[in-house]
């Protein structure tokens, strides 16, 4: 009999110890989870509370696509536009930024960011528009045109990260390179480690490829071409309005709905209470006719498809030129943002080459070669890092003409 005391004990011991491992066990899941869910919740109570119970998944590591087709997904954005998906009825929220370079993931900033509430018709509602204090030298000034002394009382992007985040609430974001503008907007949200929803947005260069024919798809050709005033597009809030005119035509043009793989989310919520410093739109200088038509030549340099980076800095390049901004003496400048475009001293070296002989192609092709114009070809060269380049060229003669029509 007190074997099968002895046995009964024994087993009901063995039960008790199970339920224990059991219930440790089971613990420490709930323990790991509730861990994880903490980590996940933590960096959307670092501002005020959110618009409501919102799952915000991991940052998923960033993407680099070379344009931002439909049905592509970066760590911010799910990109629209032809197939699968549904209909977003929204209004748009069209940004642009100035950057230091063009690698947001090596430790180039935001210096500028414009963002503008626009409905189908094109018809601003509201924009937003700063300088940005980037905590490093600002870049290429010929590009953006803003100074270190300009941004030395400017807010920072976490400054003013509640604005943004205002007017992307309710929004289908639209930004012309939208791949290049999420890249940076991730890499500022990172440094405050804030996660946001996944929103749908619409980039523009692939809708203006979808719609337009055009040799040039960077946006003051393309208002050009549409017959859209053409405003000051070196400033991100004039880079926002062109594209707001933009819109609606492209989206005419388009003539189909488009389609997204995600909904709206609501945004978190931040405290702004930082002024913005924003710049004056100022009327569109006079490009230089006779550049710009050289630079509009076919056979104009480009890079391969897959390395936008590359044809960034190119177009960079080309709009600088035929506005007048480069003037000679930012070759260090230009191999600087080059770097950070991903090319190479050699590689820049070959583009600029290439760039200065599309130059020269097209300035003996035609009649008459002028000492001002001669000029303008060493200024390009000069700010090209090749100052003896058309060393050369002498203004055309009455000789040379007669010799020109004996022929």
């Amino acid at each position: 009999m007190s074997g099968h005391v002895t046995a009964l004990v024994a087993l009901a011991g063995a039960v008790l110890l199970l339920g224990l491992l059991l219930s440790v066990a089971i613990g420490r899941r709930r323990g790991a989870a509730a861990r994880r869910r903490l980590q996940i919740a933590e960096p959307a109570r670092r501002g005020a509370p959110t618009r409501g119970a919102v799952a915000v998944q991991p940052r998923p590591p960033a993407q680099e696509f070379a344009l931002a087709a439909p049905g592509l997904r970066g760590p911010l954005f799910q990109y629209g536009g032809d197939g699968p998906g549904f209909e977003v009825e929204a209004p748009y929220a069209v940004i642009d930024l100035a950057t230091t370079g063009f690698s947001a993931g090596n430790g180039d900033r935001i210096v500028e960011i414009a963002i503008a509430l626009v409905d189908a018709e094109g018809r601003i509602h509201d924009e937003y528009a700063t300088i940005l204090n980037p905590g490093r030298d600002v870049g290429p000034v010929f590009l953006h045109g803003i100074s270190n002394i300009e941004v030395r009382d400017a807010p920072s992007f976490a400054d003013i990260a509640g604005e943004i985040l205002d007017r992307l609430d309710g929004a289908i974001v639209v930004a012309h390179d939208a791949a290049y503008v999420e890249r940076f907007l991730d890499a500022e949200f990172a440094r405050m480690d804030e996660l946001l929803p996944l929103t749908p947005a619409l980039c523009t260069l692939w809708l203006a490829r979808r719609t337009t024919r055009s040799a040039d798809y960077r946006l003051p050709a393309l208002a050009r071409q549409a017959g859209v005033p053409v405003v000051d597009t070196q400033t991100a809030l004039g880079s926002v309005r062109t594209l707001a005119r933009l819109l609606p035509l492209m989206l005419d043009a388009y003539a189909g709905p488009l389609h997204w793989l995600c909904g709206l989310r609501p945004m978190p919520e931040l405290e702004c209470d930082v002024d913005a410093l924003a710049r004056p739109v100022e009327p569109v200088g006079t490009p230089d006719a006779w550049l710009s038509r050289l630079l509009a030549r076919r056979g104009l340099p480009s890079a391969a498809p897959e390395a936008l980076d590359a044809q960034r800095y190119l177009d960079a390049v080309i709009l600088a030129l035929a506005e007048g901004r480069l003037l000679g003496g930012e070759a260090v400048t230009l191999t600087r943002l080059a770097a950070s475009a991903g090319l190479g001293a050699a590689q820049v070296e070959d583009v600029h080459h290439r760039l200065l002989e599309h130059l020269r192609t097209g300035a003996l092709a035609d009649a008459i070669l002028t000492t001002g114009q001669i000029r303008k070809l060493r200024n390009a060269a000069s700010a090209l890092g090749e100052p003896n380049w058309f060393d050369e060229l002498r203004p055309t003669s009455p000789q040379d003409l007669v010799a020109a029509h004996a022929r």
